[in-house]
């Protein structure tokens, strides 16, 4: 119960509304640290417990795969036919059960990465940060994202996504709400650092279940408009602060983020292990029985269209990792990487300094977080309209498109004044972070099952690097003139990212995975 915490200055029963609940989390942990230290170390040992038995599963695994050299054989024909059944299969209700958990997963995900953006500025001034230091508290965040997305994506390769989407989900929910009963820097920076690791892992997870979940003619419509869950995440995570953070604090806003948690009991009821990571791994009988049970639900009593047989040569296996670098996989990674690279440098470093950007351009607090609303509805329309165009025109042209004349949005932005900054930061918003989903959705397409979560992970996390030398070196440029500028290296790395992708060279519009990966690759 609350009542026996009274002596850490806890008094709830006067909390008449969130503002003195607030209050209370803040003068409870402040006046109260022994205990809110205790209770932090039973929080980490348990999760260290969680994470040091997923590494075990997957140290096995490895050891497993490497003595093994090969995928079996035995069951191709069977497995053909399996991906055959789900390619069949009519959008129904079982996926749009799977879509809106996925989906749901993405937003909150995307709410609480963006809210810390938002609350930068209160929480700078409460700890007495300057515009460098407060670019650096960011970028601790941001490390422990990068580190999420190349464990978790490498991981759930092993363990399977369903289990890591469920720790991914939990980690960032329960250190989220330890964000706003922070007493210092550098607690703020430890939860903050922990609930990244696991917010880096959700979306490279839910991305790399929704694609191999979703029939081929629909892939691109199906997960982008998952995706598109990011920037409506970014409109929540305006309107929270905007109502929340002048009126109850920042400290609230972070309570609130506990919330994702319900979601663990969905995954219990809703989501069913990938078929093809169950294949990939040689449970057959295991992918059939899914199978079985998908296709009950999916038909609805209508009988089905007769399935087609997907072959898929064998695949080389080793540890997914060093996969992504092999002779005919190292060019295409390294291209994907830039883009990663250059796309997070830009979207990251907007989320999360361009509140700072604009207080220093005159603009109130308010007023910001009206131009990040707009920016991520925006977004959400740029999202979800991605998704239909690269499943009508391709990949590769939309894609290019989106960031080439992405780059020229940026600099409008930079000059814009007036009404007119409401017109260009909708602009930006549509292609950044608009074209996030989809790029995400092309690399999941272009490696084979056994690493595929593992290259969407890597995808993402190296893209990290970006993000947290983003706000670091934003902040080094407003602190020392130079903020006139940074949308200008937006520009720049928006315009890479296009040339890079563009370089790639392989298109996957309606094509089956299996059929993807089997394909030569250009020279």
């Amino acid at each position: 119960m609350i009542e026996d915490v009274d002596d850490h200055g806890f008094v709830p029963e006067r909390a008449k509304n969130l503002r003195a609940i607030a209050a209370s989390f803040q003068a409870g942990w402040v006046s109260g640290r022994a205990g809110a230290c205790q209770q932090f170390l039973f929080a980490i040992n348990c999760w260290l417990r969680r994470i040091t038995s997923a590494l075990a599963r997957c140290i096995a695994a490895i050891n497993n795969e490497v003595s093994r050299g090969t995928s079996m054989q035995a069951n191709d024909s069977k497995s053909a036919e399996l991906v055959g059944r789900l390619e069949r299969l009519p959008f129904s209700r079982w996926h749009r059960n799977l879509f809106t958990l996925c989906f749901i997963g993405v937003m909150f995900d995307a709410c609480d990465f963006a809210l810390f953006g938002m609350a930068l500025p209160p929480v700078a001034r409460e700890f007495g940060l300057n515009q460098a230091q407060a670019g650096l508290l960011a970028t601790v965040g941001l490390v422990g994202a990068f580190l999420g997305a190349l464990f978790w994506g490498t991981i759930s390769d092993y363990i399977g996504r369903r289990t890591s989407f469920a720790a991914t989900i939990g980690i960032f929910s329960v250190f989220t709400g330890l964000v706003a009963v922070s007493w210092n820097v550098l607690s703020l920076s430890i939860f903050r650092f922990i609930s990244n690791f696991g917010l880096g892992g959700e979306v490279p997870v839910a991305l790399t279940l929704t694609a191999e979940y979703s029939p081929s003619r629909i892939r691109g419509r199906m997960t982008g408009s998952m995706m598109a869950a990011f920037p409506l995440g970014l409109a929540l995570a305006a309107l929270l602060a905007y109502f929340i953070i002048p009126t109850y604090g920042w400290r609230t806003v972070f309570i609130i983020g506990v919330v994702p948690a319900v979601l663990l009991f969905f995954v219990r009821l809703i989501m069913p292990e990938s078929v093809r990571y169950l294949i990939s791994r040689g449970r057959v009988a295991e992918a059939e029985r899914t199978v079985a049970e998908i296709e009950a639900k999916a038909s609805e009593g209508k009988p089905l269209p007769p399935a087609s047989v997907v072959p898929a040569g064998a695949e080389e296996r080793g540890v997914t990792v060093f996969e992504l670098l092999t002779p005919e996989r190292r060019r295409q990674t390294i291209l994907l990487w830039i883009v990663s690279f250059c796309f997070l440098w830009s979207s990251n470093g907007i989320i999360f300094m361009l509140p700072q950007i604009l207080v220093q351009r005159g603009f109130e607090l308010k007023q910001i977080f009206i131009f990040l609303f707009v920016q991520a509805v925006a977004a959400f329309v740029g999202y979800t309209a991605c998704g239909f165009l690269i499943d009508r025109y391709g990949r590769r042209p939309v894609l290019f498109l989106y960031y080439f004349i992405g780059a020229f949005f940026h600099l409008w932005f930079a000059q814009a004044t007036g009404v007119w900054i409401y017109f260009a930061i909708a602009a930006v918003g549509w292609v950044n972070p608009g074209v996030y989903g989809s790029n995400g959705i092309y690399v999941s397409e272009l490696y084979p099952t056994h690493l595929r979560a593992t290259a969407v992970g890597w995808f993402f996390g190296i893209g990290r690097i970006g993000s947290f030398l983003a706000p670091a070196v934003v902040g080094f440029m407003l602190q020392y003139g130079l903020g006139a500028y940074v949308l200008h290296t937006f520009a720049l790395t928006f315009l890479i990212a296009s040339i890079a992708l563009w370089m790639v060279g392989i298109e996957t519009k309606g094509r089956v995975l299996e059929q993807i990966t089997a394909a030569p690759k250009p020279a």
